[in-house]
């Protein structure tokens, strides 16, 4: 392999050699893909925390040992005896990894009950999760994620990418704000002492960790419509009893309560002579989960494809079975497996450490991979998702993953130059200027990069 240095000279070094960044820790690594000629590798085999450029690892791996076509099911069965229009037994919710099942896809299941005329249950509504194990977090998540919209709890049975929307609204300055919450659920508490402004937003909202109570305060300014997603704790409890009211609401007595079924030591099979499966929502693919995934960044979606990988390859939904697929995904690719930490599949977790050359690895090998346009694809182009603001001078030459922490900032992906294939990684962590710094960074290197190739063209 050829490494051109006359890059490095005319190019970069003027680039990089900025004040603001010379404290921090970067690695580059670029690759010309029909030859695998090495254009520019600098600190390209050093350990790098790569936030979201995780989920370019999770999704090649998904799509390579599961397939595009894979899809989720979420299951509807009732327990018991049905005789008139009383079911003597549960109504039983199981769960097996749909990351976007929906407010309407359970209005499905309310459509279904009915149907079946049933206007009691003397039992309870089970929610059955046990497709994953019940660690809800990965290792190295921070404690002030865990009411933020991307970083929901994870479950088998997940809804409404399992938050629930705040909606403040207005009113007559000095006036308290309207404040509700979508959908209207009894199992998350709002308290709000929010008012109108009239000149200003200035709002704050948390739930505390340990409860589904959301504490809303500050002024919004008057005319002014605000939507806030926060995440709910245990999830398989919020679709239980979001469930449980709307039946009640469309006048079906229940007489039990919701449980998971893990509590009770209940575990869905298909072979359970009592379980009658009398409905199920089906996924859309995973070439479409994969797309959203990476386009829009979405935390929740990358753990659950984690765990799916765990609960395929070892029949084990853990976290840690996860990541020992990914492993073995990263040897198939010819990465050096000894040299990772990895602890999610997000990015989230600042213990994963990866390598610029780990991921043009990955990339390299989805190149010649069937799947490659798929996987191509997913990756956000200039205008759209978190690249909606950055790089538009690349038009339709460029896919990359952003990945950003605090004092981190990762781009990866695909370049065409003149008709020729690259594909990169470029990683900074340990900065301490604004991230705005560091992007611009990143597209200056592009840039560069782009007219250096075009000259030598």
């Amino acid at each position: 392999m050829i490494i051109l240095l006359i890059f490095t000279t005319l190019s970069l070094d003027s680039i990089l050699n900025k004040p603001e960044i010379n404290p921090s820790y970067y690695g580059l690594y670029i690759l010309r893909l029909d030859n695998n000629n090495i254009i520019y590798n600098y600190n390209g085999e050093k350990l790098f925390v790569p936030a979201s450029n995780m989920k370019i690892l999770t999704t090649a791996a998904v799509l390579c040992l599961l397939g595009p076509d894979f899809c989720y099911k979420t299951r509807l069965a009732l327990r018991g005896k049905l005789k008139k229009n009383r079911l003597s037994g549960d109504v039983v919710i199981i769960g097996e990894g749909n990351p976007k099942f929906s407010l309407v896809d359970l209005e499905q299941f309310i459509t279904t009950i009915k149907k079946f005329k049933i206007k009691e249950i003397s039992g309870d509504i089970i929610v059955d999760d046990s497709y994953f194990t019940d660690e809800k977090l990965p290792v190295g998540w921070a404690w002030h994620y865990l009411d933020a919209r991307y970083a929901p709890e994870i479950s088998a049975l997940s809804m409404n990418n399992n938050c629930v929307n705040v909606k403040i609204e207005a009113c007559d300055v000095g006036n308290y704000a309207r404040v509700s919450i979508e959908p209207e659920t009894k199992y998350v508490k709002l308290i709000s002492t929010m008012k109108t402004s009239g000149d200003t937003d200035s709002i704050i909202i948390y739930r505390k960790p340990e409860a589904n109570i959301i504490y809303v305060d500050g002024w919004v300014k008057k005319g002014h419509t605000k939507n806030i997603e926060v995440a709910v704790k245990e999830p398989p409890l919020f679709i239980g009893e979001y469930f449980k009211e709307r039946i009640t609401n469309e006048n079906i007595k229940l007489l039990g309560r919701v449980i998971k079924g893990r509590d009770i030591q209940f575990f869905a099979s298909d072979t359970i002579p009592s379980l009658i499966f009398i409905d199920s929502v089906i996924s859309v693919t995973l070439e479409d989960i994969i797309k959203e995934t990476n386009t829009e960044s979405m935390n929740l979606y990358a753990e659950i494809l984690l765990k799916t990988l765990g609960a395929q390859k070892y029949n084990e939904g853990s976290f840690q079975a996860g990541c020992s697929a990914l492993k073995v995904f990263l040897a198939m690719c010819g990465a050096d497996t000894a040299n990772v930490s990895l602890w999610d599949g997000s990015g989230l977790s600042k213990h994963n450490l990866i390598s610029p050359h780990a991921l043009v690895t990955v990339l390299k090998y989805m190149y010649t991979h069937k799947s490659f346009k798929k996987f191509y694809e997913s990756f956000p182009k200039p205008g759209e998702g978190t690249l909606e603001e950055r790089f538009n001078d690349f038009k339709d030459s460029l896919r990359a993953k952003t990945g950003a922490l605090h004092a981190v900032s990762c781009l990866s992906g695909y370049l065409k130059v003149d008709g020729v294939d690259y594909c990169f990684s470029l990683m900074f962590n340990n900065f301490n200027c604004p991230l705005k710094s560091i992007t611009k960074i990143q597209e200056e290197i592009l840039a560069g990069l782009t007219t250096y190739l075009n000259e030598r063209h």
